[in-house]
């Protein structure tokens, strides 16, 4: 039987490793005043994938166990760490411009490009991303959100909208959780992630697929009735309606409106001479 093989860590590596680690509970203390700190040492974490060690399986348990920071806001911290370093924004020149446009503009990859239509070349959007950080300080937030999804391509028909539903506990936790579950399983991967973990697919991409779903079954859709073939019912004609009808037969120059207003004087109509 094969036996498994520990791992040895130096004691240089793991006095680092048990540095980092009460470093980031001491700036997790005043988060409001550490956050750029924190950010470049979740970045470390996660790199080194020291939480790995520390008895965690990704970085975002970590965070959310240890230091109260909620797993989806300790990845784009680090996220936003990386992305500025691998796109040559030295710290002084970003750690004054707010978290949240620093949140939408590293959501952007320094690995992708920019089609720029008015020039006719694609662009690295690498350039866009050091030129919205300069740029920051003197944006809304707003605005920001708006270039970074014209970046995106995210405008138009593929503009991203959001909707929010209300539903019992029962209903989602027995029928719609479920439901999401089975789907994801069938899409598969997203891909992956900064740390190399599978993503899975968003509520949104399984809300599409289940509705494509449905709406390409020809079941789901009752066709219309067509009533060009119903017998409609004719009323009888009174007499008035029949007399009316048989002067229309008659050749005559003029009647006069009055005696048809008047039903005691008797209708005169001159033939042609």
């Amino acid at each position: 039987m094969s036996k498994e093989i520990p791992v040895v860590i130096g004691d240089a590596v793991a006095g680092q490793s048990s540095a980092l680690r009460k470093r980031m509970r001491l700036l997790a203390g005043d988060l409001a005043k550490y956050t750029i700190d924190l950010a470049e040492a979740l970045l470390q974490a996660q790199e080194t994938h020291c939480y790995l060690q520390w008895g965690f399986e990704s970085l975002g348990e970590y965070a959310a166990l240890e230091l109260g920071v909620k797993p989806r806001k300790a990845q784009y911290l680090a996220r936003i760490a990386r992305v500025c370093r691998d796109a040559g924004v030295a710290r002084a020149d970003y750690e004054h411009v707010e978290i949240t446009k620093l949140r939408s503009i590293t959501s952007l990859s320094i690995k992708d490009t920019f089609y720029n239509r008015d020039e006719k070349k694609h662009e690295p959007m690498v350039e866009y991303i050091v030129h919205l950080i300069a740029e920051a300080p003197e944006l809304s937030t707003a605005e920001i959100d708006e270039e970074v999804a014209r970046l995106k391509g995210l405008t138009g028909e593929n503009a991203m909208l959001t909707r929010s539903y209300s539903v019992t506990r029962s209903a989602y936790e027995n029928t719609i959780q479920r439901c999401f579950e089975s789907i994801r399983k069938r899409l598969g991967s997203a891909g992956r992630d900064e740390t190399g973990k599978a993503k899975e697919y968003t509520d949104g991409n399984v809300i599409e697929a289940l509705c494509a779903e449905w709406n390409g079954d020809p079941r789901n859709f009752l066709e219309e009735s067509d009533c060009s073939r119903d017998q409609i019912e004719v009323l009888e004609e009174s007499n008035v309606c029949r007399e009316s009808r048989a002067l229309d037969n008659v050749a005559c120059e003029e009647v006069l409106r009055e005696q048809l207003q008047e039903p005691g004087k008797p209708l005169v109509v001159r033939a042609e001479e």
